[in-house]
């Protein structure tokens, strides 16, 4: 059960008994601390504690690992579309604007071709991972 804050003194709350083993009706009792109450279950008097738990953080600046599999046919992909480049790619600038299926060279990432295209961002392949730039900037 996940709670924010503890119920108020002889509130009865719906919570699980050890003693009994299932979700019972228990009386609130006591706070204990500021993050603990004390309950009495109605059915065997058994007293429990019932404490409220903080969510956890998410770490979502983490990215996802990718499996082999996929690293290995975005890499297979970007040498069937560099074996297809006609002329020199194109320097990459975040002003310029890009179509699906052009080459560029981007000066962190190297060579890239664009797979996919919006008004404000593309989705480029890069011979080390797929990655979504900006263009088109006014």
């Amino acid at each position: 059960m996940t709670n924010t804050q503890l119920p108020t003194v002889a509130k009865k709350v719906f919570y699980p008994c050890k003693k009994c083993e299932t979700e019972r009706y228990q009386v609130v009792i006591a706070h204990a601390t500021p993050k603990s109450a004390r309950l009495e279950c109605e059915v065997c008097k058994t007293k429990n504690l019932m404490a409220i738990v903080e969510p956890k953080k998410g770490r979502s600046a983490v990215p996802k690992k990718k499996s082999a599999n996929k690293v290995a046919s975005e890499l297979a992909r970007w040498h069937q579309l560099r074996e297809t480049i006609d002329g020199k790619p194109a320097p990459y600038n975040m002003k310029a604007a890009f179509e699906t299926g052009a080459a560029l060279e981007h000066p962190k990432f190297g060579l890239g071709f664009v797979i996919h295209s919006t008004v404000q961002s593309i989705q480029v392949i890069f011979e080390d991972a797929e990655r979504s730039l900006v263009h088109n900037r006014q």
